[in-house]
Formats: structure tokens, C-alpha cells, sequence
């Protein structure tokens, strides 16, 4: 979600002379901090998570922390949930998972350490709307300057009781190093005078097989009332052009799917359409928008955010890009091997001493060497192009499929 970002603008925001050749300075005027609440509980088991912050200046756009509160959901059927904060996370989690039931309404209690009670309205969880159909199909449009792959979802509700939805992602891709090094180096014995040194290199199995996993930024909703039909039907939820490095190998797409309540879904549309530069600096933007918390000592107090129940549902999907009929995207980084002379003592035509490149690269770019001949002649290349942890992880996630 970006509203941790976005909160930052719209508790104060003035009137902006924009000139096309001077750059303005924004400063914040009369600036308010207002406590800021994310948080969606769903039907999965698992432990709930509940984020705390305050609104920062426009021109400091740090992320504000509130640790040290007291976090609890109530249910209507009796059952309490108390919430811990996770300084890893930097979020509210449950102590036990659980998930959210139907028929059952939940309330977000919030006690800051200064002693403020905030809480929520009552939430209740939608219908659960399984994903329909999740696939991946070439899009080539001159117009949007598209070549490439895009993810689409088909889903229907034939109850007709679930109208809006939401959709994030998680994408896990395949790495495999051009040039996985075989070695660990190492520079001793180094004489700063002189500029002498060894390089002791010790074999190590090849780090070239590595899976990354990035997760969806933004906010991606749709509503069935806009449409002829209680049907979603080619919603795009992912693109990816023909020269993403992502497609190099093998990809994958894990989808979910949020049924919403319309209020829900009205609250993230406001602050979706406040996320582009037009609207944030128009005249006519709102200087607050009204979630479902509220201070219990002072209803008039601003609190930001939303206290959300919605019904998840996922899909997994993979693929590759001959899937597509597509060329090999090019790698993450350039990968341009260095073959340099260890004994080289020189400097011909202001070139720099090959030897002092391998002990620069070696010692401060994390250059790693692939190969080497008669002791003295050194392959070396990027770190990203030779140990794939040196940027992902060499772990395999246990839903991987090859």
C-alpha cells in the first residue's frame, strides 16, 4: 500500500505556483500529525497484521513509526485478539493466528502510549469469491508502448452479493548467474607503500541458483457495478515487458484476490486517485479523508486509515518467456568479463596498473573472480554476475515447481 507514503500530503497541503522554469520548494504549512491505521483481517489462518504510523512533513517524508501501543481485535462472538509489535516488521501482529469468520463482526481497539483510545467502526467479512481463471497471454500495443506479458484475471460471483474487490501480488522468479565464480578470494599481505599483495583463492561450490520474490506496490481495485455484469474479465494485474530481466529464466505469479466491502473499496479509491502528481497539487484537493477510526475521547480528531474484514482467495501460476515466442531478456546488470594482469606493474598510455584494478575491484566492488591461468592472468566480473546471493537468495521456496 502506498498510504504511508501518500498520508504525508494530505493532512496539510497549500497553494502551489508552479512555474514551468523554476523549481518550487514545497514546505508544509500548519502541519498536523494524525495517527495513521492499516490493517485488512481475512479468512486465513494465520497471525493478523495491524500497521501504526504518523504523518510527516512533506518535505521529511520518513516514515513515522508508533511502536509501544496497546493493539487488540474484538470479535462479536466473544473471542479478543491481542497484538504484539514486531521490530523486525515494524507492524502489530497477533499472538495466536486466526482468521476472520462469517456472520461475525470485528472492531480494531488502539491504545497509544500516551494514553489516546482509538477504535474502529464494526467490520464484517464479504462473501468469499474464488479466482476464476489466472493466466498469462503476449501483448503487443504500439499505442501503450506494450511488448510483453501481461497476467489477466477472469472472476464471477454467481451470488451476486460480492461486488468489489482488490488484487495484490506476489512474484517469485528464477536467477541463474552468467558467470557463477568458483572461488572465494581473498587479498593478503597487502603493502600500502609498495601497492603489493597475494590473492589466495579458496574453491567453493557455484552460488548461481537463486529465486527472488518481490511483492505489489500500489493499489489495484474494480468493482462489478461499473460493468454489464457481476463478472471481472480480463482485469490486468501484472505487466511485464519482453526486456524484463524477471522473464530470464522462470517466472511465477501468486495472485490474491480481496472481496471488499464498499466501504473499503470507496476509502482506497479516494487515496488511489490522490496518488497521481495532478490531484495531490490541485486546488481542489481535500485536506483529509475519512477512514472508519475514530478517537473515543474526541470524535473530531483526524486519524487516517482503514480497519478492513475481506475474503482472500490466491492462484499460482508459472511460466517462460519461450512460452511467449520471446527472445531472451538481457540480465539484471551488464556482465562484462575483465581479464587483467596480475604482474602488471605499468602504466602504459595513463592507463591504470592492472594489478591495482584487481586488488580496487576485488577489495571495494565485491568483484568476484571466474577464472584464472598460470597464476597471474585473473578473470573477474560483477557480483551480481557471478554469485546470485550476492542480490536474491539460493533457497528454493518450497512451492516452487520447475
Amino acid at each position: 500500500m502506498r498510504l504511508r507514503f501518500l498520508c504525508t500530503t494530505f493532512i496539510s497541503l497549500m497553494l502551489l505556483q508552479i512555474s514551468c522554469t523554476e523549481p518550487y520548494e514545497i514546505e508544509t504549512v500548519d502541519f498536523e500529525s494524525v495517527l495513521v491505521v492499516e490493517s485488512t483481517i481475512t479468512n486465513e489462518v494465520k497471525p493478523q497484521v495491524v500497521k501504526l504510523s504518523k504523518t510527516s512533513r512533506l518535505e521529511d517524508p520518513e516514515i513515522l513509526i508508533v511502536n509501544n501501543a496497546t493493539v487488540t481485535v474484538s470479535a462479536s462472538n466473544g473471542d479478543n485478539y491481542s497484538f504484539y509489535w514486531d521490530s523486525e516488521s515494524d507492524n502489530y501482529l497477533s499472538e495466536q493466528p486466526f482468521s476472520a469468520a462469517p456472520n461475525t463482526s470485528y472492531i480494531l481497539k488502539i491504545v497509544t502510549s500516551d494514553g489516546k483510545r482509538y477504535s474502529s467502526t464494526a467490520v464484517t467479512l464479504p462473501p468469499s469469491v474464488e479466482i476464476g481463471e489466472l493466466y498469462a497471454e503476449r501483448i503487443v500495443d504500439a499505442t501503450d508502448n506494450k511488448d510483453g506479458v501481461q497476467v489477466l484475471v477472469d472472476t464471477e460471483d454467481l451470488t451476486g452479493q460480492a461486488k468489489y474487490y482488490r488484487y495484490e501480488y506476489e512474484e517469485t522468479y528464477k536467477i541463474i548467474t552468467p558467470n557463477p565464480s568458483p572461488y572465494i578470494s581473498e587479498i593478503i599481505n597487502y603493502n600500502p607503500s609498495t601497492g603489493s599483495y597475494e590473492v589466495v583463492l579458496t574453491p567453493r561450490e557455484p552460488e548461481e541458483i537463486c529465486y527472488s520474490t518481490e511483492f505489489s506496490s500500489g493499489i489495484s481495485q474494480i468493482t462489478t457495478t461499473e460493468l454489464n455484469e457481476n463478472r471481472i474479465f480480463r482485469f490486468p494485474v501484472r505487466y511485464l515487458s519482453k526486456f524484463d530481466a524477471k522473464l530470464q529464466t522462470r517466472y511465477s505469479i501468486l495472485v490474491k484476490q480481496y472481496a471488499q466491502s464498499v466501504e473499503a473499496y470507496t476509502f482506497y479509491k479516494i487515496i488511489d486517485e490522490l496518488g497521481s502528481i495532478e490531484s495531490l497539487l490541485s486546488q481542489g484537493q481535500p485536506g483529509y479523508v475519512a477512514g472508519n477510526m475514530v478517537s473515543e475521547a474526541n470524535p473530531q480528531e483526524k486519524v487516517l486509515g482503514f480497519f478492513e474484514a475481506s475474503s482472500m482467495t490466491s492462484k499460482r501460476i508459472y511460466f517462460n518467456y519461450e512460452d511467449f515466442n520471446l527472445e531472451k531478456p538481457p540480465y539484471f546488470v551488464d556482465c562484462d568479463l575483465l581479464l587483467l594482469d596480475y604482474r602488471d606493474n605499468t602504466s602504459l598510455d595513463n592507463d591504470p596498473d592492472e594489478r591495482e584494478i584487481i586488488y580496487n575491484y576485488l577489495t571495494y566492488y565485491d568483484y568476484q573472480v571466474v577464472s584464472f591461468a598460470q597464476n597471474f592472468l585473473y578473470t573477474i566480473a560483477k557480483p551480481e554476475c557471478t554469485v546470485c546471493t550476492s542480490f536474491s537468495s539460493n533457497v528454493k521456496p518450497s512451492f516452487w515447481e520447475d
